[in-house]
Parts: C-alpha cells; structure tokens; sequence
C-alpha cells in the first residue's frame, strides 16, 4: 500500500542499519504527549507560508497543527511510533467536537469529575481504528492524555522533586518572575545553591536518563557527563527566559499551562474554532521518516519539521537523508531540526549538499532564547537550488 501524500516514485536505496530505539520499550506507549521543543522553531525557523505542503514529525501534535494555524494546504504528520498517532487522532477528534474549556478538560490540563462523558463525545468523531484503541485506554482518558507521556512523566517528576524541595512559594515566584536584573538576582539569592546543583546531577545523570528514556536514545552521545549540559541550559533559562511568559515552566511544575494565552498555539484562545475546519488538511502517517521520504517524489515539500529524528541515524544514513531532503524539497523549502543535550549535534558533511544553506546565526538565535529544557543544536536550513 502506497502511504498516504506520495506518488509512485521509486524509493531510492537508503543505507541498512536502522536505529534500535525504534524497538526500545519507551515506544510501547505514547512516549510524547506534548512537543517540548520550542515552538518558535516553527515560527522563527520554518516561517510557514500560506499554500505550502509541509512533511512534520508527530511527536506530540503540537507543531503539526501549528503548521495548520498558519495556512499551509497539507500537512503530513508523520511517526514511526502508531500510539502518537492515535494521541494526534484523539486530539483533532477533540477540536472537532469540545469547546475549548471541555478540550482541556479531556487532556488532563483542566479539573474535572469525570472525563468519561467527554470521551464519549469525542468518540464518535474517531476513525474505527482510532476509537478500538481509546477505548481499551480508559485509564489513559481518565487521568488526561496530555500527562501520559513517558517523556512528560519524567519531566513532571522532575518538577515534583524540584517543587519539593525548593518550596511552593519559591517556585510561585519563578512563574511570576518578569525577567532581566530581578530574576537573574532570585536565581543567584535564592535557587541556585549546593541541593540545587545536586539534584541537577542527580536527575540529569547518564543512569537516571537511560532509565527514563532508554539507552538508545543516546546511542551518539558526545563525551562528558550529561549532567553538566542540562544544568547549564536550565540554568539559562531560568536566569534569562521571563518565567511569567515561559509556559514550558509552568507546564513543568504545574501540569497545566497558566491560561489560554499563556500554552502551546494549537490550544490558544479561539485556536481550536480556527482549526476546526482546517483538519482535513492534516494527513497522519504512521512509518518511518526515512521510508517516506524515500517514496516521495521530487520538489513536493516546502516545510520540513524534523525534530531530533536525526539524533538516532548513523552518520551514513544522516547523509543518504540529506541527498532525499535536497531531492524532495522545493526550491526555497525550509527545513529545522535539533539535537538532545546529551547527543552530538548533526549538520551537512563538509564539502557535500551544497544546496542545504545553514541560517547558523537563525540557529543560534533560537538555542540562545530556548524556553525549553533538553534540547539544543538548533539547524535551520534553507535549500537552494
């Protein structure tokens, strides 16, 4: 079966020796309910166009119906793993259906009784596959979707500890913290210190992320301690990035976003009415990136949200990869991808893909304003030919 948004082009010969972690146990389930990369990646890096075709990494949803809010014609969201498919399934069945109050409900992002009834609402707008599924997850709908994610469970264990241990208050004053000379003063007063710096090494350590996560996940790790990079950059951000506007933090501490202004943009204020009748737009796949690609025919994609895919490909692949991206892509087509702090950072062989122009100073400026803990590396690409 040919896989949905491609021709019968033949697939050109991609190199043998696919990641492992496509069969690691944290697949077993949703591994993402949410994207924690920052969403200026999509804003600021891919700078979507009305009319444009974009090929998406699922993860979470989040950035795929971003990319619906900005007018594209076609979005294929795309994921090796079929349960963040089905979350992306549940949640477009829910803009379809809710209100945006009943939609946070239903996630988990909001109190409410009793999620069963909402489910049964949005069940009847799920595809037969998809409502086979939710069904036999009730517990997954009664504690909220959006807190399922090992990912998300991690990170929020992680803001558990750390609210425990630095005290309500303190951490209400992060939230409301307004940025420059006052919070860089908090965090230096009245954080930062030695039990600070100690859970950083200890929840950030090499053992604590391969249990988390999996091994495989940082099968190209660079040298050192992980630890270390992940203090660094939350240090960064909890010095830099405004707390009050930051709901990545909330989402953290909070397990919810602050309110409707303040959260990811597919869940704005009025974002799910606007998306409502876009959708049909959206084309879920469930494969791999690299397969798909393959099978895609010349100049059909202008958008390329690729996450951190390339974290888990050989060198080899990563290249064969870029030859398929610059085959695909249309003239002019964005692409940006990053890396996680624990592994090395991916970008074109020197000498090779001359048609793939790095915007390095775009990338920076992206890393340096990061509201997110986790990732870095930032690659935003132009291809030029």
């Amino acid at each position: 079966m040919r896989q949905p948004g491609c021709s019968l082009a033949m697939p050109s010969q991609m190199p043998a020796g696919a990641s492992g972690l496509k069969r690691a146990p944290f697949f077993e389930g949703i591994g993402y309910s949410t994207v924690w990369e920052d969403e200026r990646i999509v804003e600021e890096g891919l700078r979507p166009r009305a009319g444009e075709r974009a090929l998406s990494i699922t993860s979470g949803g989040c950035f795929s119906l971003q990319l619906l809010l900005r007018g594209v014609a076609e979005v294929v969201s795309i994921d090796f793993n079929p349960h963040q498919t089905e979350l992306l399934a549940l949640k477009t069945a829910a803009i379809r259906t809710l209100d945006e109050p009943a939609l946070w409900v239903l996630l988990g992002l909001r109190h409410g009784a009793d999620r069963a009834p909402l489910y049964a609402r949005v069940r009847e707008a799920l595809p037969p596959a998809s409502r086979s599924y939710w069904d036999a997850r009730a517990e997954v709908i009664a504690r909220g979707a959006t807190l399922a994610g090992r990912q998300d469970r991690y990170l929020h264990a992680v803001g558990r500890v750390v609210g425990l241990l630095q005290g309500r208050r303190r951490v209400d004053r992060l939230l409301e913290s307004a940025g420059g000379d006052g919070q860089r003063r908090f965090y230096e007063e009245e954080w930062n210190g030695p039990v600070w710096r100690a859970v950083c090494g200890l929840v950030f350590s090499r053992v604590v992320l391969d249990r988390a996560f999996d091994p495989a996940h940082f099968a190209f790790a660079r040298e050192g301690s992980p630890s270390r990079r992940f203090r660094a950059e939350v240090e960064r951000f909890l010095r830099e990035v405004p707390g009050r506007d930051n709901f990545y933090l909330h989402y953290l501490f909070r397990r919810t976003y602050a309110d409707d202004e303040r959260c990811p943009a597919w869940l704005r204020r009025g974002a799910p009415a606007r998306l409502r009748p876009l959708l049909d737009r959206l084309v879920p796949v469930t494969d791999e990136v690299e397969r798909w690609i393959a099978a895609a025919p010349d100049a059909s994609v202008d958008l390329f949200n690729l996450s951190n895919g390339f974290d888990w490909m050989s060198e080899e692949r990563f290249a064969w990869f870029l030859g398929e991206l610059v085959r695909v892509a249309r003239p002019g087509a964005r692409a940006c991808w990053c890396s996680n702090l624990v592994n090395t950072p991916r970008l074109p062989p020197p000498g090779r893909f001359p048609e793939v122009v790095i915007d390095v100073e775009r990338g920076r400026d992206l890393d340096r304003r990061c509201r997110t803990p986790g990732y870095s590396g930032s690659v935003v690409a132009v291809i030029r030919k």
